[in-house]
C-alpha cells in the first residue's frame, strides 16, 4: 500500500511542476513581449519550422511593438499620402522621435528613413524600413541613462492604420536589446 501512495504523491508532483513550468514560461514570454501565441508562417521553409509555427505561433521572431502618432513618423501629409495612399517608396527625415519601449523612454533626432510600403487592405499599409538611422540617441528608464552617437534600426516595420492614424511599429528583439541592454 505505501508504494500506491508514493507513485500518486509522485503524479501529482509532477503534475504541479509541469503546471508551474508552463505558468513560468508564459510569464516570461508576456513579460519581455514575446510573440509566443501569433501565427507566423510567411517565407518559413523549414518543415518542422512549419509545423512547430502552426502548432505553437512564431517563436523564431520575438519583437517589441510600439504605437506611434501619424504626425511622429511622417513629416508632412504630402509624404504621407504618397507612402499610405500611392504605395511610393521614399526616404525622408524626421527631426526628432519619442517613444516609451518597456518602460524605456526613448529619445532619437536626426533620423534618416527609408520606407517600403505595400498595401495591406483598404485602411492599413505595411511599411517595411529597412533603413532608420538616428543620431543623439537616449535611453533612460529611471536607473540606467544610456547615451549613443548613432543607433541603426534597420529591419523594423509598422502598420499604419488610416482610421487611427497611428502606426504600430514592429522592432525585433535582437534590434532592441542591442541599444535596451535586456
Amino acid at each position: 500500500m505505501p508504494d500506491i501512495l508514493t507513485k500518486e504523491k509522485m503524479k501529482d508532483i509532477r503534475f504541479i511542476s509541469l503546471g508551474l513550468s508552463v505558468i513560468i514560461s508564459l510569464f516570461i514570454a508576456n513579460q519581455y513581449g514575446l510573440s509566443v501565441f501569433s501565427v507566423y508562417a510567411q517565407g518559413n521553409t523549414n518543415p518542422l519550422g512549419n509545423a512547430l509555427s502552426h502548432l505553437f505561433g512564431n517563436v523564431t521572431k520575438p519583437e517589441y511593438t510600439v504605437s506611434l502618432d501619424g504626425k511622429q513618423i511622417f513629416p508632412n501629409n504630402t509624404l504621407k499620402q504618397n507612402i499610405v495612399d500611392k504605395y511610393q517608396p521614399s526616404s525622408y527625415d524626421i527631426r526628432d522621435l519619442k517613444y516609451n519601449l518597456r518602460g524605456f523612454n526613448v529619445t532619437a533626432h536626426d533620423i534618416k528613413i527609408h520606407a517600403n510600403p505595400s498595401r495591406i487592405d483598404i485602411t492599413k499599409t505595411r511599411v517595411d524600413i529597412p533603413l532608420m538611422l538616428a543620431n543623439n540617441v537616449t535611453v533612460t528608464n529611471g536607473l540606467l541613462n544610456l547615451n549613443y552617437n548613432k543607433v541603426d534600426l534597420g529591419s523594423v516595420y509598422g502598420i499604419y492604420d488610416k482610421t487611427t492614424d497611428k502606426m504600430i511599429v514592429h522592432i525585433p528583439l535582437a534590434v532592441a536589446s542591442r541599444y535596451l541592454h535586456l
